[in-house]
């Protein structure tokens, strides 16, 4: 069950690493997108068979084939590395920029808000002139004659009806205020949809660096882990099939019984019988020759 696991894992791993990685290099190449993505899905193939190849041949194989094809296998992984970088990079940029258009508004519109409420102070100190100058002009009228007030009273009523132009100027801006107020709401809003940016814009905000920095280093962590990972799992299906790091299996010779039906052999011993007259008696006597 562990092996069947280890397998999956390592198809899965794999898998996901070709299918970002072919995508980041198909739109890369765009003009061409499918001839590219089959193109970069037969060097993916072609890096797990050569990485299979080297654990279960390493022994039989040649010392420059051995050499080419684990070249070949390091230089795919860090091609895979760039297309998955590339892949995930580009699905960042859709949202930085929408967050970037985001903020560029909200930054004109407090530019804009700004530029009121100077206008505001400006139109209020305006304002407070004109009333210290009228009650100036109002304090001097008794002790002046009827002709020699004609003036004032004319200039009087130029401040009086300068205030109430700027008293209007003042609450048009206001509301002009208070809808921009309305429209950072609503920017506000909609840059909070974009969840995933806000949480790399918290963590820059919590470590001190630019959000482009912090995705970059995010994007590189997962680069060095993704594709590394799917080469060591093959690896390890084939440790875990084939019994230990770069070690050939090797065959017992068992001696095989024989064969009920193979026909026994019989051996037939024959022996020599030598004959022998003794001189003495004239008599025969027989013996074996295997006797001493």
């Amino acid at each position: 069950m562990f092996t069947a696991l280890l397998a999956f894992t390592a198809l899965l791993v794999a898998g996901c690493g070709a299918y970002f990685s072919v995508l980041g290099i198909a739109t890369l190449f765009s003009g061409h997108f499918w001839q590219v993505a089959i193109m970069a899905g037969s060097l993916e193939l072609g890096k797990l068979v050569a990485t299979s190849f080297l654990y279960r041949y390493w022994k039989k194989g040649v010392w420059f084939l051995k050499i080419y094809m684990i070249s070949a296998v390091l230089v795919l992984m860090v091609i895979t590395s760039m297309g998955i970088f590339g892949y995930l990079s580009s699905g960042y940029q859709v949202n930085a920029g929408k967050t970037e258009l985001i903020d560029n508004k909200v930054a004109l519109i407090e530019q804009q808000k700004t530029n009121i409420k100077n206008e505001i102070d400006q139109i209020n100190s305006r304002i407070t002139t004109l009333n210290e100058a009228r009650k100036s002009q109002e304090a001097r009228l008794p002790q002046m004659s009827r002709r020699a007030a004609a003036p004032v009273y004319e200039d009087m009523a130029r401040s009086a009806e300068e205030i109430k132009g700027l008293n209007a100027r003042v609450q048009e801006l206001q509301t002009t205020v208070f809808e921009k107020d309305n429209e950072l709401i609503t920017l506000s809003s909609e840059g909070n949809e974009v969840h995933d940016i806000g949480t790399f814009k918290f963590v820059a905000e919590s470590v001190g660096l630019p959000l482009d920095t912090v995705v970059k280093l995010f994007i590189i962590c997962i680069v060095l882990v993704f594709d590394p990972l799917a080469v060591a799992l093959v690896l390890a299906y084939n440790i875990a099939r084939g019994g230990s790091v770069l070690k050939e299996t090797k065959q017992l010779l068992v001696d095989q019984p024989i064969p009920a039906t193979q026909p026994k052999t019989k051996t037939i011993i024959t022996e020599e019988i030598i004959e022998e007259v003794v001189p003495e008696s004239g008599k025969t006597r027989k013996y074996s020759a295997h006797q001493p």
